[in-house]
């Protein structure tokens, strides 16, 4: 196939920039068909599903090293056998590390959630529109996001403890 897609088409459909397409050449995990004398690069297919999948192993936490280790895996295989052995003992690694890290986003999820509810509710309240953000933070099993950021150490409000996780004082 012919090389028609400029780096901007590759940002635009993958939702990377430019800066980051030229990166992913620099780190050799995408490589343009054609450089044109004015260093015009275009990309086929091929290259737009490789950067498909470079982008959405590095959202799912991936580093640019382990990255690369993946798209390299093929490399020095001579056999179906071989390959599927790299190929398994490297992706059982990074189900696991996706496993946490799915874990941590759903708890985190319902923090926000809960959180939401929480300042909903605290609005909807008489005269809960009126209060100092230290009594949201104050609320009774209110998330840590709210503590934290609706907590102010020091606040004019006056009654109000230091925000949990505050420094300042005695330990």
């Amino acid at each position: 196939m012919e090389p028609i897609l400029s780096s901007g088409d590759l940002a635009r459909a993958t939702g990377n920039t430019v800066r980051t397409i030229r990166f992913y050449e620099e780190e050799g995990l995408i490589r343009p068909a054609t450089v044109s004398g004015g260093g015009h690069r275009r990309y086929d297919e091929a290259a737009l599903e490789r950067l498909r999948l470079v982008t959405d192993l590095r959202e799912v936490g991936l580093s640019v090293c382990e990255v690369r280790s993946i798209l390299e895996l093929r490399a020095g295989c001579r056999t179906a056998a071989e390959f599927a052995l790299r190929l398994r003992d490297v992706m059982e690694r990074h189900l696991e590390a996706a496993q946490a890290r799915l874990e941590r986003l759903r708890r985190m999820r319902r923090e926000l959630l809960d959180s939401l509810a929480l300042v909903e509710a605290r609005l909807r309240a008489e005269g809960g529109a009126a209060q100092c953000p230290c009594a949201v933070a104050e609320a009774t099993n209110a998330p840590r996001i709210v503590k934290v950021l609706a907590g102010q150490e020091g606040c004019a409000c006056g009654g109000h403890g230091p925000a949990p996780g505050a420094s300042g004082g005695s330990p």
